[in-house]
């Protein structure tokens, strides 16, 4: 496994480099203090954090995480077969034999269920918990994510290491923030923009903080040779930890043999080192899942990579004691129908795979029952559950309310919802 992981080529942009923040009175001493951690709202809440593994495509609940029926025909049971553990009642696809170890640490939602099957939309009521029926509309966006949502409660930077509070690891629909505003959209650490010291001085020559702190520690002549020097020095006090979080070359290689090799394995250690840092919500994807012909060779190649990865990250999260800190969410936009002559899965939404671990909940069990057409009919639970189920993890009220980008107040939980676990 030597050599499989390399510390990610991340190159930080300005724009970049100010959202992740500043440290302490370091920054604000050169003027920069506009980037600290936010105070809109900056409350104590709970030292927990989300990752978000999208299976983007709309994976099966066959072939990935439900409690099949019984006595039901071949084609709606999983192609290549299940394995199921007796004592929680969690079924998985064949695929998954790696995950299948870590079934005590598991919640499988079977009633999970929305009424999208699009894959714009659908992604939407996922990642938002609001139906958006304008199919036309250039933006999709018309609700804040649930990561968005998080950003604006705890700030959009760590208030002691600078971390940033949303990361994306790969773009899906929907995780902007709406009427919260641009400030809170997910830090993108795979941004190329080249990082070039360099400082445009009328950003800064209305602030007097950098002005007097130029002044006063003036090391030669020319002020743009001394804002280039402090400038330098601004982005190493922002980059501190920060890019240590980002660095894998930190993990020994017992700890990455885990993950696998495949790319998704280093997204999901890249995602625990965020959340060790400081990270609150950190989406991560992993599309081709929509399969509409031929899924059981589809799901040879996709599950194994996967599985393997998502279970090193289980033993790592638990055998590290963070397994109440991080609850990790794996789903997609929607479920799949039965084969179709293609020997492949349609869109249906009625039932949504959706796999929870970690946090402190009750955990190696099934929640909800579906019917022989797999639609809930025990505990039926949605997108709107879900953000309220993210929200009793970190200790967020219901009650809480934010203004929008025109000034009205509003709820960042717009409607009626249970927590699911």
């Amino acid at each position: 496994m030597k050599g499989c992981f390399k510390m990610l080529d991340i190159n930080f942009n300005r724009r970049d480099l100010l959202r992740i923040g500043s440290i302490g009175a370091g920054m604000s001493a050169i003027g920069l203090s506009d980037y600290t951690f936010s105070q809109d709202g900056a409350v104590a809440y709970k030292d927990k954090t989300v990752v978000w593994l999208w299976l983007g495509g709309g994976p099966s609940q066959f072939e990935t995480f439900h409690a099949p029926l019984d006595n039901v025909p071949s084609e709606w049971q999983p192609v290549n077969g299940r394995i199921y553990d007796s004592k929680t009642n969690i079924s998985l696809g064949a695929d998954w034999k790696e995950l299948s170890k870590h079934t005590s640490k598991l919640n499988v939602i079977n009633s999970f269920s929305h009424k999208d099957s699009s894959h714009r939309q659908g992604t939407h009521f996922m990642m938002t918990g609001h139906y958006n029926a304008d199919r036309t509309t250039t933006s999709m966006t018309k609700h804040p994510s649930f990561g968005s949502i998080v950003s604006a409660v705890y700030g959009t930077n760590h208030s002691e290491n600078g971390m940033p509070t949303y990361v994306k690891q790969g773009k899906i629909e929907g995780d902007e923030g709406s009427w919260l505003g641009g400030a809170y959209k997910p830090f993108d650490p795979s941004n190329k923009d080249n990082l070039t010291p360099r400082i445009e001085m009328n950003r800064f020559t209305s602030r007097k903080g950098l002005l007097n702190a130029l002044d006063a520690t003036r090391i030669s002549g020319n002020g743009a040779e001394s804002s280039e020097f402090y400038k330098g020095q601004a982005y190493d006090v922002i980059l501190g930890s920060a890019k240590d979080a980002f660095d894998l070359d930190k993990e020994d290689e017992k700890t990455k043999a885990l993950y696998g090799s495949d790319a998704i394995g280093t997204q999901l250690l890249l995602a625990r080192r965020l959340a060790e840092h400081g990270t609150r919500f950190i989406t991560l994807t992993y599309g081709g899942w929509d399969m509409h012909s031929t899924i059981s060779t589809a799901m040879k190649t996709k599950a194994p990579p996967v599985d393997k990865a998502i279970a090193g990250f289980l033993q790592d999260v638990w055998d590290r004691g963070l397994n109440e800190k991080i609850i990790l969410v794996v789903t997609g936009e929607f479920g799949r129908t039965k084969i179709n002559a293609n020997s492949g899965r349609d869109h249906w939404p009625s039932i949504t795979p959706m796999l929870m671990a970690g946090g402190e909940y009750q955990s190696g069990r099934t929640i909800g029952e579906a019917d022989r057409s797999y639609s809930p009919i025990a505990n039926p639970v949605g997108p709107l559950d879900l953000q309220a189920t993210l929200f009793d993890h970190f200790g967020i009220s219901k009650e809480t309310m934010r203004t929008d980008n025109g000034g009205r107040p509003r709820y960042l939980l717009e409607g009626e919802a249970k927590v699911i676990l």
